[in-house]
């Protein structure tokens, strides 16, 4: 990338030269005899940066004519790598539980501790249901104590936590839940949800990402991961985000309105162009067109 990136500022460099050099011989060819030397001199530059401005504005747009498919390349190579690391991750996260068999699985219960388990867990579920946190925390600590490797028992207690606003215990909750599972996304999610709400947005993507990483078939998570890139100036790897909630769902209005304000911020009028005809088709009486079709008229 480095290299092509190189080649594009000589080239550019290079465009530049082209353009200004023949300029001087030109201008060694006005008849400016008849000027008084100070407006001689004073032509001579207006004409030179008349020129130089006018074809310096055709080559920007040349250039970024150019550079439209760079970017969305390079949008889709950021997403790609951001998915691949977080395969890594896990797989890492895999390894490292299978390696420490010491962190062994717990003892078999006994019929009547299986059954005291779920008449805590039960209780936990009915407490927090009717938001009596204090009461569902107790009754999802005493399903711990009873198996100190319950699934069940740790992530209601994390969901008591999260409601509660206690998100760094939630967190942490979540974490030693990705040892005992760690191929669950929605232990991923929910990290994002605590990370987001934290306003660690780089982190929320992070989590979020590792969540479609284990179920890429939910479209309202790329949805979401779409509207964070947003957030963090990161609209280039928003559109690929977006792109793949509209392939899992192509008709859905919201997904086509935050692809045509993607396709605004990028400057793409050509993209904002082609979703907002496919909002018009899908949802002609949105009342956002209106404000869309005049933004986009003016790029």
């Amino acid at each position: 990338m480095m290299i092509i990136l190189f080649i594009l500022i000589i080239a550019g460099l290079a465009g530049i030269a082209l353009i200004i050099l023949p300029k001087f011989s030109l201008l060694a060819r006005l008849d400016t005899t008849a000027l008084p030397p100070e407006q001689e001199a004073r032509k001579k530059r207006e004409i030179l940066f008349r020129r130089i401005e006018t074809e310096g504005e055709a080559m920007r747009q040349r250039w970024r004519q150019r550079w439209k498919p760079l970017k969305r390349w390079w949008g889709r190579v950021q997403l790609s790598f951001r998915i691949y690391v977080g395969k890594i991750e896990r797989l890492w996260r895999h390894e490292q539980v299978a390696a420490r068999k010491s962190f062994s699985s717990s003892t078999p219960r006994g019929a009547e501790q299986e059954t005291r388990l779920d008449k805590h867990l039960k209780a936990g579920q009915s407490h927090l249901s009717q938001e009596n946190f204090e009461q569902a925390e107790e009754s999802f600590i005493a399903a711990v104590k009873l198996d100190k490797r319950s699934v069940p028992a740790y992530a209601g207690l994390a969901e008591v936590y999260q409601l509660k606003g206690s998100l760094s215990e939630a967190a942490e909750i979540y974490e030693f839940l990705l040892q005992l599972q760690p191929d669950n996304d929605i232990f991923y999610l929910k990290l994002g949800e605590i990370a987001e709400a934290q306003g660690k947005l780089e982190h929320a993507i992070h989590r979020y990402q590792q969540a479609i990483v284990l179920n890429d078939a939910l479209s309202p998570r790329f949805y979401h991961l779409a509207e964070l890139l947003l957030k963090i100036d990161q609209p280039t790897v928003a559109y690929e985000a977006i792109r793949s909630a509209i392939d899992l769902e192509p008709k859905n209005p919201k997904y086509l309105d935050l692809l045509i304000e993607i396709g605004i911020l990028c400057n793409d009028k050509e993209l904002a162009n082609q979703a907002y005809q496919e909002l018009r088709s899908v949802n002609p009486d949105n009342q956002k067109l209106v404000g869309f079709r005049e933004r986009i008229d003016k790029l």
